[in-house]
């Protein structure tokens, strides 16, 4: 049952992670005017399905349907695969805005709920903040000039906005000098801190201030320190959060192309990785009780969001952001690319992203056999 539960947890997840995408198609394609042949949870055989009540101008109706595997889903839209000439009701046919709406309306819900699932564990679980709450004497922070109190606000002039941020550009160090700016009480200092190196990960020595959430108990000792979250700290940490993992993936990859030293942890990983991973934290989690599982699913489900919401923004064919290309071409030719052209490139990335899932596949289960 162990491995079951977490297999279930994460199809579960990643379902609800491809309806809200497909969902954020369906409700552009539906406020563009445009008909919905199809609007499925799953792939292969259908298992489910049901007609929908509202008629296109020719009598049809859309087709809701579950189908036999729970890994991807569709929204099949009318004119999506080819020219329907004549059709006010086309994909084809409406204009570029409309059209930019559609592909970009999956990404935008998967962002919309990545927030959403963020922020309500913010307000619950609190987060930490960049600043001294406790620091070290004897690692290289303290002697390089940091003191408790001390705001952590850009390293090696980058904004440090998150504490994620600070853990990110310390991971990335590879043990090299990093020059930290800090708020002193409204002074401005700067310092040359080199990280230490224990086991896999860098530290400079000091304990992060933190900002409680409403799960957690304000203690008796009126001396220790206790703020909670406020609402607007949680829109703005939430959003930060968003910017942050959306950023991640092209600090490493400017990283790696500058020959930087890169995170220990840093790679690609698909869905057999992610679910191990997630099999791996709720074995690790799941003795400290539901709400604990509970939260720290919620933060994967938000993570996942904001990940393949990146993801089909990219310019990759066969993906949403390579059609949002193709539209930016259209918008200044003024005319669209030949549907024959655009189908064969996406047809071509298909095959190369088919190619690298069942190369990062194979990686994934190397990885979660012991001694891979």
């Amino acid at each position: 049952m162990n491995t079951v539960i977490p297999i279930l947890i994460f199809i579960l997840i990643l379902s609800v992670v491809i309806f809200i995408h497909e969902l954020g198609h369906y409700l552009a394609a539906r406020h563009g005017g445009i008909f919905v042949e199809e609007f499925a949870l799953g792939m292969g055989p259908k298992v489910l399905g049901f007609k929908g009540k509202k008629k296109s101008l020719d009598g049809e109706t859309t087709l809701y349907s579950l189908r036999l595997f729970p890994i991807g889903g569709f929204c099949k839209m009318r004119g999506m695969d080819g020219d329907v000439p004549d059709d006010p009701e086309a994909l084809n046919n409406k204009s570029i805005k409309a059209r930019t709406l559609v592909m970009a309306g999956g990404s935008m819900m998967n962002f919309f709920l990545a927030f959403a699932l963020f922020f309500l564990w913010v307000m619950l679980h609190g987060y930490h903040v960049a600043e001294v709450a406790g620091i070290n004497t004897e690692m290289p922070g303290y002697r390089a000039g940091l003191r408790t109190g001390d705001r952590i606000t850009h390293i090696n002039g980058a904004r440090i906005g998150l504490y994620e941020d600070f853990i990110f550009m310390l991971d990335a160090s590879g043990g090299h000098e990093l020059d930290v700016r800090v708020n002193r009480n409204g002074e401005r200092l700067n310092f040359a801190i080199t990280p230490e190196r224990r086991g896999d990960s860098y530290f400079i020595g000091f304990n992060p201030g933190r900002r409680f959430g409403l799960l957690h108990e304000r203690p008796a000792d009126p001396s220790i320190p206790f703020q909670r979250v406020r609402v607007h700290e949680g829109l703005r940490n939430s959003a930060e959060m968003i910017l942050f993992h959306v950023r991640a993936p092209f600090r490493l990859l400017a990283r790696w192309a500058a020959g930087d030293p890169m995170p220990e942890d840093a790679g690609i990983m698909g869905p057999i990785g992610i679910g191990g991973l997630v099999t791996e934290m709720y074995q690790e989690i799941a003795p400290h009780g539901f709400l604990t599982t509970l939260m720290t699913m919620l933060f994967i489900t938000a993570l996942i969001n904001a990940a393949l919401g990146v993801m089909n923004l990219l310019p990759i064919p066969a993906m949403d952001g390579a059609r949002l290309v193709f539209l930016a071409i259209e918008a200044v030719r003024r005319k669209p690319v030949p549907p024959e052209k655009e189908a064969m490139v996406h047809m071509v990335g298909l095959v190369a992203i088919l190619m690298l899932a069942v190369f990062i596949a194979y990686r994934d289960i190397v990885r979660l056999i012991p001694g891979g």
